[in-house]
């Protein structure tokens, strides 16, 4: 999939049971392929962001959206696909018992031909640099390796828009280093857009 372009204007949402809009009247243009590190204070709304951009927000029982919002070609509430989101916890990410059923695991849920499935998982986790095999237990991976295990199961989605939210924040020093290379390298290989929420502004700043 070709890289996405971001486009918001007058955008907000405000979640169901609060008063007040987590984010309003944004407006923003990112350009296919750029590579974006959105920083500001905790809840000033970089997450509701995010998820906004992957289209996971939900509908209206689940809050009130105003202005517009668009992936690529279409509102991002249809981005489903288009849009691949980490988040930061590593454990909360891992869903099968296996590293290579837990990467094919999007690529099902998108209704990707079972032909295509094992080669995109493949090469997502080589694009990571996980190279423990398809039956290693997921279990048995390290926080770092869990977070770029997350990261294989974005890419093999093939996205258009890479969305990191906090992707270091539970990590140790050398598994900050870890995840941030594999992704660069991963964007670098694909062309994807990225757009990272992170405080560790030292670590991504030059890329």
């Amino acid at each position: 999939m070709s890289a996405a372009a971001v486009r918001a204007r007058g955008w907000g949402w405000r979640h169901a049971g609060r008063g007040r809009f987590a984010v309003d009247g944004l407006d923003l243009d990112i350009a296919p392929g750029e590579r974006v590190l959105l920083l500001g204070a905790s809840g000033a709304g970089k997450s509701t962001l995010l998820r906004g951009l992957a289209g996971v927000l939900g509908g209206d029982e689940d809050g009130e959206e105003r202005g517009e919002l668009t992936v690529g070609d279409r509102p991002a509430s249809r981005a489903r696909g288009v849009a691949g989101l980490v988040l930061q916890d590593p454990d909360s990410q891992v869903v099968l018992a296996r590293v290579g059923d837990d990467v094919a695991f999007g690529c099902e849920n998108l209704g990707v031909a079972a032909d295509e499935i094992w080669p995109r998982v493949g090469d997502a986790l080589d694009a990571v640099g996980l190279r423990v095999g398809l039956e290693h237990a997921t279990s048995a991976l390290s926080g770092g390796q869990k977070q770029r295990l997350a990261l294989a199961g974005a890419l093999a989605m093939r996205p258009g828009l890479l969305l990191l939210d906090e992707p270091t924040a539970n990590l140790d020093p050398a598994g900050v280093v870890e995840v941030r290379d594999a992704v660069i390298a991963a964007v670098a290989a694909t062309g994807a857009t990225l757009v990272v929420v992170e405080h560790r502004v030292d670590v991504w700043a030059a890329h």
